[in-house]
């Protein structure tokens, strides 16, 4: 069973008899960008909605947009796009006729006036013959909606931005320009039951700074997802609980929201300019740097303490050493780490021994396969040792078992397969095992933005039912998973990486306030961030055993 499958499958239990959403569709034409198709795609897959009406744009004179134009704008982003879309491209064209086969159309010519669009009475009267549950917006650009209610639950469209801050622009654009730690995206609807431009969802990703191009490749692949989740949510859950569930993404303005437009020649030249200067910074640092991961420990310090006095396992210039996760036996640690190698680009794992006179033993490797590897979750269950590695590479979650500890290790069985995941943890709580992982659902997104929850009464099972709150949480700054679960004074801590400013830029600690097979909350505890020395960059994961704490970090060394 894929990841969508398995993020369904709570629903079957309550849904079987319930009847799919109607929905139509706003588009300019059949031919929809590859991110668009996607959505099209999943949604006609999956059970809680059915295509009922396409409304297609009968304007011939469309305009081209702002950006299509012979500007300065529109040649800088086009080099930038040729030379940086990541594939595969969310904009590439692709024909979605054939998944609307059978399904009515009515072709809408759009009524200008004083600059604002909108859709004659006799359309507006066709389509809500149809009795539309939702009516989705990937078309119609500028179409009035607030008065439009010409679906139950109204209009459905994206947002591609943080919408409490920023309006207009170009998408992506501006935050890498201005070189923002984050870029939010948001699912709207306007009209119908709900209220005017209604937040139903909101995610923040990494702004990737050195390309526009590049980074609009990676959030539009991962907002894909928005649409599809809220439709299925609506259907299992009804008006009622879906309103109060979405009412979190409805909070008040962060500040005074900024107007962007898209910039003027002189503008573009100079935005551009930045984002080249930054581009060959970047190069340049490279050439002569190269990025390593160490670790830190004490047997004195929390992890609020100070973490400069913390002792410095530095690895030699050719490996780095991250991921810590640690074991204790009497009076030794042991201390598994991914270590990776510069010649091989790959990485495998690793033990490093410590007692507690702070002696150590240098590494030795203790697991490798033909992929990389990475990420060592230790636990021990019925007197056993087990890992589960990071093995995205290979597209499962793994399962180790330690046949002499620590050196030996066997492959048990697979978890999961089929899935892009990073970073995962188990934890038995509650009699029952659970499942955290940080998911990419579209292969182009980038894992950091969304984690997963999964539970079972079995550990070897190999069966495993979704959260229905799935992903439950959403945020490049606190998804991904930083480290084990631990218990502290009868409470659940779940440590969570910080990805915003950059791959693993900090981390927290959260104490899980509810954990149950309907429902999840945590809230943060402890903010740890690089701000001890200045050469660090980076740290995003956190150990504790006993007296032992240990964490990485990242800095930079000379090539030469």
């Amino acid at each position: 069973m894929d990841i969508v499958g398995r993020a369904e499958h709570f629903q079957n239990r309550s849904n079987m008899d319930t009847r799919k959403l109607k929905l139509g569709l706003l588009l300019d034409s059949f031919d929809v960008p590859a991110w668009v198709h996607s959505i099209i795609q999943r949604i006609t897959n999956e059970n809680s909605g059915e295509f009922a009406l396409v409304i297609i744009n009968d304007d011939t004179a469309k305009p081209k947009r702002k950006d299509q134009s012979a500007s300065i704008y529109s040649i800088l982003n086009l080099i930038d796009e040729r030379l940086f879309t990541k594939q595969p491209d969310p904009f590439a064209l692709k024909d979605v006729e054939s998944l609307l086969a059978n399904i009515p159309i009515i072709k809408a010519l759009p009524v200008k006036n004083n600059n604002i669009s909108s859709l004659s009475e006799s359309d507006t009267i066709k389509i809500r013959e149809y009795q539309l549950d939702i009516l989705i917006q990937f078309g119609f650009q500028g179409l009035q909606l607030e008065n439009l209610n010409a679906a139950k639950y109204g209009t459905w469209f994206y947002y591609h931005g943080d919408d409490r801050i920023m309006k207009n622009g170009p998408p992506g654009f501006w935050e890498v320009v201005e070189n923002w730690p984050e870029t939010g995206s948001a699912l709207l609807s306007s009209g119908g039951i709900f209220s005017a431009n209604r937040v139903l969802y909101r995610s923040h990703f990494l702004t990737y700074p050195l390309s526009p191009a590049r980074h609009r490749s990676y959030y539009f692949w991962a907002a894909a997802s928005f649409l599809p989740r809220q439709i299925r949510l609506l259907h299992h859950l009804g008006k009622e609980r879906f309103f109060h569930e979405t009412e979190k993404f409805n909070t008040a303005l962060l500040r005074d929201i900024k107007i962007y437009e898209t910039p003027s020649n002189l503008l573009a030249a100079a935005s551009f300019a930045k984002i080249t200067f930054r581009l060959v910074k970047e190069i340049i640092q490279r050439f002569f740097y190269t990025g390593q991961w160490f670790l830190l420990f004490s047997f004195k310090q929390d992890v609020s303490g100070n973490f400069g006095e913390f002792i410095r396992l530095q690895p030699s210039k050719d490996r780095f050493w991250a991921d810590p996760h640690v074991v204790q036996t009497d009076d030794r640690y042991f201390i598994f780490i991914e270590e990776f190698l510069q010649a091989k680009n790959k990485g495998h794992i690793s033990v490093i021994e410590l007692d507690e006179s702070e002696n150590w033993k240098a590494p030795i490797k203790v697991l490798e396969t033909d992929y990389h590897l990475s990420n060592p979750f230790i636990f021990k269950w019925n007197d056993k040792f087990f890992m589960v590695p990071e093995s995205r590479a290979n597209k499962t979650i793994d399962l180790y078992e330690c046949v002499e500890f620590p050196y030996q290790w066997i492959f048990k069985q697979h978890l999961m397969e089929n899935i892009s995941a990073v970073d995962t943890t188990l934890v038995n709580y509650s009699e029952k095992w659970w499942l955290f992982t940080a998911i990419a659902e579209n292969a182009a997104a980038a894992p950091n933005v969304e984690l997963f929850l999964f539970s079972s009464d079995d550990l070897f099972s190999g069966k495993w039912s979704a959260h229905p709150r799935n992903p439950i949480i959403s945020d490049v700054k606190s998804a991904r998973p930083a480290g084990s679960l631990f218990v502290e004074d009868g409470k659940l801590f779940r440590p969570s990486q910080d990805c915003s400013k950059a791959y693993g830029y900090g981390f927290d600690l959260n104490e899980i306030e509810v954990l149950s097979e309907t429902e999840y909350c945590e809230k943060k505890i402890i903010s740890i961030r690089p701000n001890w020395d200045r050469k660090i960059e980076a740290t995003h994961t956190f150990a504790n055993c006993g007296n032992l704490t240990v964490i990485d970090a990242f800095t930079r060394t000379s090539k030469y």
